[in-house]
């Protein structure tokens, strides 16, 4: 996984196995959310407005109408917690693969590339955020 904040030159990645039991767009909407989660428990004051750019519609879609199917609802419930307590307004916007490469190879931990296309890019760890698993039904 990995994400970065053009603005700053900073990128993050996260190793993790992958053993094929959630699909790819599991982990986009997990980076989505890391990136969230980094903007808004990382700014003083956290931002009112948030633009997050990914290459995945689903996640796209996901996110701007908050609905998914149960396996992704964690994920969803953890944004919106992160909203609410921060008062930021999230939009996610699609951006085409092509323009999104540094993203793409912080997340395949391709340093290399990703330096070569941002030379001043500080790459940084980080640990997806603990999901929400909302109320158990009795």
């Amino acid at each position: 996984m990995g994400f970065w904040i053009p603005s700053l030159f900073l990128g993050f990645q996260s190793a993790f196995e992958n053993d094929g039991s959630l699909p790819i767009f599991f982990w986009e909407a997990l980076s989505v959310l890391s990136a969230l989660t980094w903007a808004v428990e990382r700014s003083f004051p956290a931002p009112r407005r948030l633009l997050i750019f990914t290459d995945n519609s689903n996640t796209v879609s996901m996110f701007n109408s908050l609905r998914a199917t149960p396996t992704y609802n964690p994920i969803l419930l953890t944004a919106c917690d992160l909203l609410i307590r921060h008062s930021t307004s999230l939009r996610v916007c699609h951006i085409s693969g092509k323009d999104n490469d540094i993203a793409d190879a912080l997340s395949r931990l391709e340093n290399e590339c990703a330096l070569a296309a941002c030379p001043t890019l500080s790459i940084n760890q980080f640990l997806p955020p603990r999901l929400m698993m909302g109320a158990k039904v009795l």
